[in-house]
């Protein structure tokens, strides 16, 4: 696949405007939508992603499947992967929150939405990643939940689109892969650049109840296991750590 580019300088939501035109994109191509502002920004759950002009990344990743797979929910967490690769050699303390969260210890600095839907070309694949690049900390104070910047972290400016540069280049060479050989070329990856350690005190919501357990292992399906209180094993899947 070759990659294809689209930027706006001002967008609804990059991924909003994947969905309304995935029928206009190439399906042989890795598209990528950028923005300089999202005025309509969204996160997983429904929540706001706030998107100031000319601060942070605003991407979203456009493919096409002849047919679903089982894996799907793995391509968020491949999206992670790359952005880790990208953003190491400058914040080599940045880790991934499972599922898919970028963070510095609490501190979130990137998320991933990825949603699916159906096309003329197949089942486009909607992967949406949003990275705090140089918001400075009086602009951080506006979210609702602990962030931070790369700005924040490292004392120093970056420029965003040589960064989306990379991690476009970086996705679309383990998109290929994973595409071929799903979730095990990346498992061990995934672990390893995982925050959590064993017997970490974790608090897992599935939207009907919030458990408290002990961090336990990721499953081959990067699906994560927490052991409960009476000795069980419980598999999260579907999700979020609190």
């Amino acid at each position: 696949m070759e990659i294809e580019k689209h930027h706006f300088e001002s967008i609804d939501s990059t991924n909003s405007y994947a969905k309304r035109e995935i029928d206009s994109f190439n399906p042989f191509a890795l598209t990528l939508i950028t923005a300089s502002e999202q005025t309509a920004g969204r996160g997983r759950f429904k929540r706001t992603w706030v998107s100031p002009k000319g601060l942070n990344l605003y991407a979203t990743f456009v493919f096409f499947l002849k047919m679903l797979r089982d894996d799907l929910g793995n391509i968020p967490q491949v999206l992670a992967l790359s952005a880790i690769k990208t953003l190491h050699p400058h914040l080599d303390q940045l880790k991934i929150k499972w599922p898919n969260d970028l963070v510095v210890g609490k501190d979130k600095l990137g998320g991933i939405l990825c949603e699916v839907t159906q096309s003329k070309w197949g089942w486009g694949v909607i992967a949406g990643i949003g990275i705090n690049i140089n918001m400075p900390e009086e602009k951080l104070k506006e979210i609702d939940r602990p962030a931070t910047s790369l700005l924040k972290e490292s004392g120093r400016e970056f420029q965003i689109e040589t960064l989306s540069r990379e991690l476009a280049v970086q996705f679309l060479g383990s998109i290929t892969l994973f595409l071929l050989q799903g979730f095990d070329p990346f498992l061990e990856d995934f672990k390893k650049e995982l925050i959590h350690k064993k017997n970490d005190r974790l608090h897992f919501n599935d939207f009907q109840h919030v458990v408290e357990g002990s961090f336990a292992g990721i499953n081959r399906d990067g699906s994560l296991n927490l052991l409960m209180e009476n000795g069980i094993i419980r598999h999260c899947a579907t999700g979020e750590l609190l």
